[in-house]
């Protein structure tokens, strides 16, 4: 694997923690959603703020969807979902998802084959799918997880959902519990096909899946990171966290270099990245010992990217991108042949961000009343 180096700093947009970032498809915009209520849109090229659209509440969760266009799903604290797409100097397409629930968005997945949408408001997993008019109802309530031995909830027995995966289709779901554990469903028959519960694993930040290894990679708050071969309640690897500290922040994880990679954000500012083959720490991404709790990362042409956002700072709030050139053939033949089948997908499509890329004027900002 070749060493990240910084790629761009962004700055003076969000004025408190950053919650969520996400890539687009494309490969040209990374979005990232703050607890200011504001969603950004930046330019991955070159750094710049592109477009921002401010909510009621904090945004916890920010996903593109993975088959259409240049569309972006937000989910916020108080409740609202809102698909946002064709964004352009005059506005943006929207779209509401209706849940029937008020209550937290704190994850959502969106399989792309079906359509279907997982979403975690509140202590539930609502599944939906749009109908002929785009609009999307809650068409299935998973059931709450299996109980947990009462001691090892004794603190804290929230049902909290931490991410969402759809597992090979949208008939199986996977769920990470910040108390329960993970859950993998069974979404047809809403049963339980496989559970890791306490004191295997202990409170959950957040997890991540890896579809052709199937391996799933969880960030615990106070045992660092476990590896599991999903349907093996086992962990097959653990890695320690750098230390400890009296600030718990959920902080996101994601697999990247094709499932050989694993990063996770850090509360001592050092952003880690594992080397799945040897299991050792591949690098650390310095960040003056800042809290990092969002991560996403991209596979575009030759290049890696991986974009963190800090949390706590106030209106010194940042987001850091980095990026690794990739040297290998085998990676670069693995990309070429991801980047085609994107293009295969969106060659029909308009591409409405650019229109903000190559716009002279300033940042847009739109709201919501």
């Amino acid at each position: 694997m070749s060493v990240y180096v910084e790629h761009k700093t962004l700055v003076g947009e969000h004025g408190n923690s950053v919650n969520t970032v996400a890539f687009s498809p494309c490969g040209r915009y990374l979005a990232s959603g703050s607890s200011d209520h504001s969603v950004c849109i930046w330019s991955i090229h070159n750094g710049s703020f592109l477009f921002r659209v401010v909510f009621k509440s904090s945004i916890n969760i920010l996903h593109w969807h993975p088959t259409r266009q240049e569309t972006l799903i937000c989910g916020c604290d108080d409740g609202s979902v809102l698909s946002m797409s064709d964004f352009r100097p005059s506005g943006f397409e929207k779209k509401f998802i209706h849940l029937g629930i008020k209550a937290p968005v704190f994850c959502l997945d969106i399989d792309a084959s079906t359509n279907m949408w997982a979403i975690g408001v509140g202590n539930q997993v609502n599944i939906t799918a749009s109908d002929n008019q785009d609009e999307y109802t809650t068409a299935t309530r998973l059931p709450s997880p299996p109980k947990v031995d009462a001691k090892y909830t004794e603190n804290d027995s929230r049902v909290r959902l931490r991410a969402l995966h759809f597992l090979h289709g949208s008939h199986k779901l996977i769920a990470s519990y910040l108390n329960h554990g993970i859950v993998v469903w069974n979404v047809v028959g809403k049963t339980v096909i496989w559970h890791v519960k306490p004191p295997s694993i202990c409170q959950i930040a957040s997890s991540a899946v890896c579809h052709d290894m199937n391996v799933l990679v969880v960030n615990t708050l106070q045992d660092g990171l476990c590896l599991y071969k999903i349907g093996n309640k086992k962990a097959i690897w653990k890695w320690e966290h750098e230390s400890e500290c009296d600030v718990q922040c959920p902080s996101s994880i994601s697999f990247l270099h094709g499932g050989r990679a694993v990063v996770s954000g850090a509360i001592t500012g050092n952003i880690h990245v594992w080397n799945m083959d040897s299991k050792d720490l591949y690098q650390a991404l310095p960040h003056g010992g800042d809290i990092m709790q969002a991560v996403a990362t991209s596979q575009q042409g030759t290049w890696n990217y991986i974009a963190v956002g800090s949390a706590l700072k106030g209106q010194d709030t940042y987001i850091k991108i980095w990026k690794a050139n990739i040297t290998s053939s085998s990676d670069i033949l693995e990309v070429f042949w991801q980047r085609l089948m994107v293009c295969y997908i969106f060659v029909h499509g308009r591409l409405c961000l650019g229109s903000l890329y190559h716009s002279k004027g300033p940042a847009f900002l739109y709201g919501f009343e």
